[in-house]
């Protein structure tokens, strides 16, 4: 039944997904863009169910060992250990950050301050250590199991 559930729960989220990409694909531009570039209509629409993806996605990795630390006391430190090295990934993102304000020629905007770069340059570096992580374990997954 629970299988039942996740499966509906998984192509509902596609097909949301696929309508707002579709919407801002083909949806047109928005109005009052500049005209030199094109700026989709529902680039916002977009970005917002990104960010409601992400926090599902950022509750479910917190939520489910825990879940699995009441079932099964014995399992759950593999769990914790995939949220340690996460953790650790983080830190390290962090320390490599940079706050320093950029000389941006014409910006006056209020994103160019110590903690939004110290943000965006955490999240950029966990991006590259997660996506280069990923790699590794498909390259190393396959190789331990053709040597196997």
């Amino acid at each position: 039944m629970i299988d039942r559930i996740l499966n509906i729960m998984l192509i509902v989220l596609f097909v949301i997904t696929a309508v707002l990409l579709g919407l801002f694909l083909f949806g047109g531009e928005a109005p009052g863009a500049d005209p030199q570039y094109w700026t989709p209509a529902y680039t916002s629409s977009l970005l917002n169910w990104s960010y409601i993806l992400c926090v599902i996605a950022c509750v479910a990795a917190l939520i489910f060992p825990i879940i699995r630390l009441l079932t099964r006391p014995k399992e759950a430190m593999k769990s914790f250990i995939g949220v340690a090295v996460i953790a650790v990934f983080i830190l390290i993102a962090y320390s490599m950050s940079d706050g320093t304000p950029l000389n941006l020629i014409g910006y006056t905007g209020p994103d160019n301050v110590p903690s939004t770069l110290l943000w965006t340059d955490t999240t950029i570096y966990t991006m590259y250590f997660l996506f280069a992580a990923a790699i590794l374990a498909i390259v190393g997954g396959e190789l331990y199991r053709k040597f196997r």
